[in-house]
């Protein structure tokens, strides 16, 4: 393999002339060459065969230094997701403090409509005292934050999608497009939504080094594939218990259609603080994760160019080079 230290010495394929290890003609003749793409020798633009390793350069011309340039551009970049978490922790939060005033107001509710309803099931209820107003404040800033919330969701988890591109060498199942999309798709959304959340799950988790051995064995254990459908049935019971107390509120005109009501608007509650506080860990280890992997990433030297490559890398992203990767 050309070492770093041979290519600074390279010289002109023509007239011998050393010359730069990134020139595209020769300083002392003025002759154009470029790299042969299977020894990485320079070759002049007129040679039809390697002086090298004799390989046919007719067909290999994709490799000349004025094509390089669109090869290794690199189509997606690492973001971090430090903004995005810190905001959904503040967020959901501030959900799953409005949500316990609720449990308190569902619980009230409830106590009052069993205890003050007639034979007739008519209700007599102070609505404009102090604490019916609190609790109707806090049940507006709850819708508020649940859906700002939502949005900055939507946001994380097309970032975490994307940076899977940079994280890992395989490409991710479906396009980043559909960390959204997924959600607003009738019957997709039961499932899609999911299957990302685990390729980002997996793919996000760091490389271990060999030292620390013990330690990832303790650390797999802790983040076994138990955690995502734990998180994922409190999602889809909450999504059930709400749409149940939103059309049975609606559609309430007795005593105990909007008692059914409560019960279930108060059980929506509750798997709502659990899916928070589950989303909760799920963000903030997944933002961990893809920080320690991005800054721990293994780098190794380009050896035609001298760059920096990943060390799992195919390609060098500085000059185009097929990369040895390492067994």
């Amino acid at each position: 393999m050309i070492t770093l230290e041979k290519l600074k010495q390279i010289k002109c394929p023509a007239c011998s002339t050393k010359v730069a290890e990134d020139a595209e003609f020769c300083p002392n003749c003025k002759v154009e060459f470029y790299n042969c793409s299977d020894c990485n020798a320079l070759v002049l633009g007129t040679d039809k065969v390697c002086r090298n390793c004799n390989a046919d350069l007719d067909s290999k011309k994709e490799n000349t230094a004025e094509n390089k340039v669109d090869l290794v551009q690199p189509i997606y970049e690492y973001k971090p997701l430090e903004v995005f978490t810190n905001f959904l922790i503040i967020l959901l939060s501030a959900n799953i403090f409005f949500a316990v005033i609720n449990i308190y107001s569902d619980v009230s509710d409830i106590s009052f409509m069993n205890s003050n309803s007639d034979s007739g099931g008519v209700l007599y209820y102070d609505e404009e005292s102090i604490e019916s107003m609190v609790i109707g404040i806090s049940a507006i800033l709850y819708f508020i934050s649940f859906y700002i919330s939502f949005f900055f969701y939507l946001a994380w988890v097309r970032r975490a999608y994307r940076n899977l591109h940079t994280l890992q060498l395989k490409p991710t199942e479906f396009s980043s497009g559909w960390s959204i999309g997924a959600y607003f798709v009738p019957i997709l959304n039961l499932f899609r939504p999911y299957t990302m959340m685990k390729e980002i799950w997996y793919g996000s988790q760091p490389i271990p080094s060999k030292e620390n051995l013990y330690n990832t064995q303790l650390h797999l254990g802790l983040t076994s594939s138990s955690f995502l459908p734990l998180w994922w049935a409190a999602v889809i019971i909450d999504r059930i218990f709400s749409q149940l107390a939103l059309r049975l509120g609606l559609k309430a005109e007795t005593y105990k259609q909007a008692l059914n009501s409560l019960w279930f608007d108060l059980f929506s509650q509750f798997t709502g603080v659990a899916v928070c506080i589950l989303l909760l860990y799920l963000i903030w280890t997944i933002n961990k994760w893809q920080t320690e992997k991005h800054e721990t990433k293994l780098i190794r030297e380009c050896p035609y160019c001298g760059g920096k490559a990943e060390l799992e890398a195919l390609l060098c992203t500085n000059c185009g080079n097929k990369l040895m990767v390492s067994p």
